[in-house]
C-alpha cells in the first residue's frame, strides 16, 4: 500500500481536505494522511486589551489574518466594560486583506459598515486601497495587528506616503507541540512493508519535523542511497524547488520528486510518476 504522509494541517473548512483527496485517484491502495507541523498561539493579549480599553487614538485597526481577528476578539472579551468598549470603536475603520478575514471579523468589529477593504486580496493592494481612501488628509496613523511572520509589503509602502503604523505582534507560529503524538496516530496500523512518502511544503516546518520523523522512518541521503535499518525506508517529495533544496543543502536527504506545481495534482502526478518507473 502506497501511504504517503503531507505534512501540513488539513482543511479547515472542508468536509475533506483537497490533498488527502488528491491521492484517490491513485486507487483504493493509495491512502493519503495530513499531519499538521505547526500551531499559531496568541500573545500579548493583555497589552491589545489595554490598547482597546484606552480608546482609539488610532485613524483605523489594520488586520490581515484570521488570527488577528481572534486576538482582537479575546482581547475585548476581556474588558471590563465590554459593551462600552466597542461602542467607542464604532467609528473607526478595520481594513482586512480578503473576504475571509471580513468574515471573521464581522461578528467581532462595533459597525461592520467599517469593514473596508476585502475585496483587495493582497498586503500590496490593501495598502493602496487604504492610500486611495485617506488621499488628502492628514497623515494617519493605523494600529496593525501581525503576526510574526509577516512580511514588509504594507508596511513599506505605507511608509513611502509617510503614514504612521503602530505594529502589534498578537499571535506567533511555531512547530507543533502535538506533532510527534499525531504521527504516532497517523501511522496507526500500517505496516513497516508499505510503501512510505513523506511530502515537506516548506523548510521551516521540515526542520522542525526531521527529528520525529528519523524515529520512525530511514531516509535516503543526498550521499548514500543504500542505507539499512530496522526502520522503514521512505521516499521523500517536496512541493516546489525552495523546499527541495533546502532538504538537500541543510538536511542532506535525497528527494525523490518535486512538485511541478505548489497543488495537490501536480503533488500526485510527480508521486504517481515514480512509483510507475
Amino acid at each position: 500500500m502506497l501511504v504517503t504522509i503531507l505534512l501540513r494541517a488539513p482543511d479547515p473548512d472542508a468536509s475533506a481536505d483537497r490533498y488527502e483527496a488528491a491521492f484517490d485517484v491513485l486507487g483504493s491502495s493509495s491512502k493519503a494522511i495530513c499531519v499538521p507541523v505547526l500551531e499559531t498561539v496568541l500573545m500579548n493579549i493583555e497589552k491589545l486589551k489595554q490598547t482597546i480599553v484606552s480608546g482609539p487614538n488610532v485613524d483605523g485597526v489594520i488586520i490581515t489574518s484570521a488570527r488577528s481577528c481572534e486576538a482582537w476578539k479575546v482581547s475585548v472579551a476581556q474588558c471590563p466594560d465590554k459593551q462600552t468598549v466597542i461602542d467607542s470603536w464604532s467609528n473607526i475603520p478595520f481594513y482586512v486583506v480578503g473576504a475571509a478575514t471580513a468574515s471573521s471579523l464581522r461578528e467581532l468589529c462595533p459597525n461592520p459598515n467599517q469593514i473596508r477593504g476585502e475585496h483587495s486580496g493582497t498586503a500590496e493592494k490593501l495598502a493602496r486601497f487604504i492610500l486611495d481612501e485617506m488621499e488628502g488628509t492628514p497623515t494617519k496613523r493605523f494600529l496593525y495587528l501581525v503576526g510574526d511572520k509577516n512580511r514588509d509589503t504594507l508596511p513599506k509602502i505605507m511608509d513611502e506616503k509617510h503614514v504612521e503604523l503602530v505594529p502589534l505582534q498578537v499571535y506567533e507560529t511555531r512547530g507543533s507541540s502535538k506533532f510527534s503524538v499525531d504521527l504516532n496516530q497517523a501511522l496507526e496500523g500500517y505496516e513497516r512493508n508499505n510503501d512510505f512518502w513523506v511530502v515537506f511544503f516548506a523548510p521551516s516546518a521540515a526542520e522542525y519535523v526531521f527529528p520525529y520523523l528519523r524515529t520512525h522512518f530511514c531516509f535516503r541521503t543526498s550521499n548514500d542511497l543504500n542505507l539499512s535499518s530496522d526502520r522503514p525506508l521512505v521516499r521523500t517529495a517536496a512541493i516546489g524547488p525552495t523546499t527541495a533544496s533546502f532538504l538537500r543543502d541543510t538536511l542532506h536527504l535525497h528527494v525523490d520528486t518535486i512538485s511541478a506545481k505548489p497543488n495537490p495534482e501536480a503533488l500526485v502526478e510527480a508521486i504517481r510518476e515514480c512509483v510507475s518507473v
